[in-house]
């Protein structure tokens, strides 16, 4: 089938992508994808941002973590733009790349944006770094808000239960769906929860049925909560408990590379085994977004292929 055809146009700081259905903007001072509304539904709050922090777990405090990784804490937050260009591929394929330096690492990060006719995003990731002398990275991957409507979760991945890559032998690979809520685990203090591993697509809808799908390229980790990572971030705030963390108007969707083993040969100093880090190296990675409506079916949506 022949892909519709895309214009863009500028107003300002804000660059903007549109087809017959949908509209994808971007600010070009901070690179971010800043709206994509498809179908008149506005399904973005805030664009995908760089995230290298996952909150320390239990075991994590045992063994040292959140001072040996603290140097990734705000590192997706203190990037600095270098780079921001936008450009018609093709009469159906507007491209957008974003470059960033990482300050705190120091490291490269790139992020291309392929918005296709057919109202597909096409997100591919690359992360380079030359200093050797860093720690692992807690977590490699992407994150985003979305309006808190769209609080209703379907993946096809492990699950149903939380499952991180040295702890997912239980979690079958299935089709499964939840409320943003009922993925909440009650640990009695604050930390990381929630992530699904080789997962191949995920998606967020509101109760009409519209909503956001997030397919793999192959396959990556993903978790949505009502929490950010730093929210569940145990430290000098006091908070520990999840009853003192005001829940958010927004859903964090993380789409993820991957993140660190969580350990658990004890809790008290043993690290996660050396085959489940992250250690700091060249990572490319790649995912797709689409906006879909009530009659869509999202399931089928994913299998399309778009190159």
């Amino acid at each position: 089938a022949k892909i519709p055809k895309v214009t863009f146009g500028q107003d300002g700081a804000t660059v903007t992508v549109r087809g017959a259905d949908f509209s994808v903007s971007f600010d070009r001072t901070t690179g971010l994808l800043a709206s994509y509304i498809y179908k008149g539904v506005e399904l973005v709050r805030t664009g995908l941002e760089p995230n290298f922090w996952r909150a320390p777990t239990d075991n994590d405090f045992g063994n040292g973590f959140p001072e040996r990784h603290a140097i990734w804490r705000k590192a997706g937050e203190n990037r600095v733009l270098d780079k921001f260009t936008i450009g018609q591929e093709s009469p159906s394929t507007a491209r957008v790349e974003a470059q960033y330096t990482l300050k705190d690492v120091p490291a490269k990060y790139r992020v291309v944006y392929r918005v296709f006719g057919t109202a597909d995003i096409l997100v591919s990731v690359s992360f380079t770094s030359e200093n050797g002398d860093l720690p692992e990275i807690p977590r490699l991957g992407m994150k985003m808000t979305l309006p808190s409507d769209f609080s209703n979760v379907r993946w096809f991945g492990r699950g149903p239960h939380e499952n991180y890559i040295d702890r997912k032998t239980s979690a079958f690979v299935g089709y499964y769906g939840a409320s943003v809520f009922e993925t909440l685990v009650p640990y009695v203090s604050i930390q990381e929860y929630g992530n699904r591993t080789d997962c191949r697509w995920a998606m967020l809808a509101d109760r009409a049925g519209n909503g956001l799908l997030a397919v793999g390229l192959p396959q990556f980790d993903f978790s949505a909560l009502p929490y950010t990572a730093e929210d569940l971030t145990q430290d000098e705030r006091g908070q520990k408990h999840p009853y003192e963390i005001p829940k958010r108007n927004f859903v964090c969707l993380n789409l993820d590379y991957g993140q660190m083993g969580v350990g658990g040969d004890t809790s008290w100093g043993a690290r996660e085994h050396p085959q489940y880090r992250l250690v700091v190296k060249a990572y490319e990675y790649s995912f797709r977004l689409r906006g879909f409506a009530r009659d869509d079916d999202p399931a089928a949506l994913a299998k399309i292929r778009i190159e």
